[in-house]
């Protein structure tokens, strides 16, 4: 199954320029199964996403949201609980609020904003980094598959599509 794990709307997040059904069409087109919809601090309405979900099936929309904590920004995955549609994390907080939510917590685009990561993912290791994205910087590459492996993290290559 082909799932890029990192999209945002223009419906929800300031950077977004592409609709929702945009996006879709997109992901339909480049033969993924399904998108996670990760808009910066708000979830897609449980209801209007089961809508998408029966308009577009069998390809499949999942919630997710990305988070700014600590300086880098985090993807959550698996966990809908609207306490993460917050501004002010802090990473440690944000940690424990998706372990205790069974959630899946992964490093979007490392590298991006800063020459080091931020947040203490060494006393606090999300579940993934992503190696590959479009605000990934190709140059970080050896840097996160040497922490991944330091860490145990997986390795992952999303869009982190805007349009």
């Amino acid at each position: 199954m082909k799932i890029d794990l990192h999209v945002h709307t223009r419906d929800r997040s300031p950077c977004g320029r592409a609709t929702e059904e945009e996006q879709i069409r997109a992901a339909v087109a480049a033969g993924l199964d399904a998108i996670y919809f990760t808009d910066h601090y708000h979830f897609c309405p449980s209801t209007h996403l089961a809508e998408l979900n029966q308009r577009y099936a069998p390809f499949f929309i999942f919630n997710g949201i990305e988070v700014t904590a600590d300086g880098e920004d985090f993807l959550v995955l698996g966990q809908f609980d609207p306490a993460l549609e917050r501004v002010d994390w802090d990473y440690p907080a944000l940690y424990q609020c998706v372990r205790g939510g069974g959630g899946f917590l992964i490093l979007a685009h490392p590298y991006r904003y800063h020459t080091a990561i931020t947040a203490d993912i060494e006393q606090y290791p999300p579940d993934a980094i992503e190696l590959h994205s479009y605000n990934t910087p190709p140059s970080a590459e050896a840097e996160i598959r040497a922490i991944a492996a330091r860490l145990g993290l997986r390795l992952l290559s999303n869009t982190d599509a805007h349009s």
